[in-house]
C-alpha cells in the first residue's frame, strides 16, 4: 500500500504486508500491533524529505542555526535512527482514534492527544 502523508510535506510512505498471523491467545484490544520496524518515523513540521535530510545533517553537527531550530521543534536529543517497538504499539492504538475524533466526529483533540501526535511526551524535561 502506497499513500501521501501531509500533502504539502508530501511524505510517501510504503507499507506491505508480509505475513497474517493468528494469535487466538491475544485479544482484539491488543491489535493493530507491529512486530517491527527500523527508524524514527515522521517528523512533523520539518518539511518533508528534504527536510529530515537537513534536520539529521544538523543533529550529526549539533551546531548551528540549524540545529538550535530543529532542536527546539523536534526535540535536542532526537534518534532518527531508533525505533521503540512499545511506543510503535502504543501509537498505533490511540492515533487512528485520534484523527478519527478529529475528521470524523469533528471534536477538538485534547492536549494529550496532541502531545501524542507530536511525540512531545518523549522529550527531556528540561
Amino acid at each position: 500500500m502506497n499513500f501521501i502523508y501531509d500533502l504539502s510535506d508530501n511524505w510517501r510512505i510504503s507499507l506491505r504486508l508480509e505475513k497474517v498471523l493468528v494469535y487466538k491467545s491475544l485479544p482484539a484490544r491488543e491489535f493493530p500491533r507491529a512486530l517491527g520496524g527500523a527508524g524514527f518515523g515522521i517528523v512533523e513540521g520539518v518539511g518533508g524529505v528534504g527536510g529530515l535530510a537537513d534536520l539529521a545533517k544538523a543533529f550529526k553537527t549539533k551546531k548551528g542555526a540549524d540545529y538550535k531550530q530543529f532542536s527546539e521543534t523536534a526535540c535536542d536529543d532526537l534518534d532518527l535512527s531508533a525505533f521503540d517497538l512499545a511506543d510503535m504499539n502504543v501509537r498505533l492504538k490511540k492515533i487512528p482514534r485520534i484523527y478519527k475524533q478529529c475528521y470524523e466526529d469533528k471534536i477538538k483533540p485534547t492536549q494529550k492527544s496532541i502531545n501524542l501526535i507530536e511525540r512531545k511526551y518523549r522529550r527531556k524535561r528540561r
